[in-house]
């Protein structure tokens, strides 16, 4: 029976070792944890600081866009729809044969060349066809 009790002793002790180096796997495991979560909490903290960063950027620049919108220049054909607003009184019907202008005298520009590819409307484009035929069938009658 003695030699049963040593075999139980050597059992005890060979548990106690392999539980104790068990406990220490563990124990170094939950420090490799650990270290690993402070890592990736850190990486989460840089990332969101860049991104803040970043959204800081585009907010101002954002702003700035907003602020400069209301900036811009007119449109030159608004600028040349009011200098031309007698033009467009003279387009009362496309059969006349000579344009009713509001005043009943030729508009100031009428002796000017229009540019070749303006952008415009059409009843603009209208109007300057008829001064032209106008301005033709003048000269027309003039060298006869």
């Amino acid at each position: 029976m003695s030699k049963m009790i040593n075999l139980v002793e050597d059992m005890r002790a060979r548990l106690e070792a392999i539980a104790d180096a068990e406990q220490a796997l563990v124990h170094a495991l939950g420090e490799a944890l650990n270290r690993v979560d402070q890592k990736l909490l850190q990486d989460v903290r840089t990332i969101t600081s860049e991104h803040e960063a970043r959204r800081g950027v585009i907010l101002s620049e954002l702003q700035s866009l907003a602020s400069s919108i209301g900036v811009l220049p007119a449109p030159r054909e608004v600028v040349a729809e009011i200098a031309y607003e007698p033009a467009v009184e003279a387009i009362a019907s496309a059969n006349d044969p000579e344009p009713v202008f509001a005043n009943d005298a030729e508009p100031e520009f009428a002796n000017e060349p229009e540019p070749a590819f303006g952008r415009g409307d059409w009843r603009e484009a209208a109007n300057n066809i008829q001064q032209e035929l106008d301005i033709f069938a003048r000269r027309r009658a003039s060298s006869h």
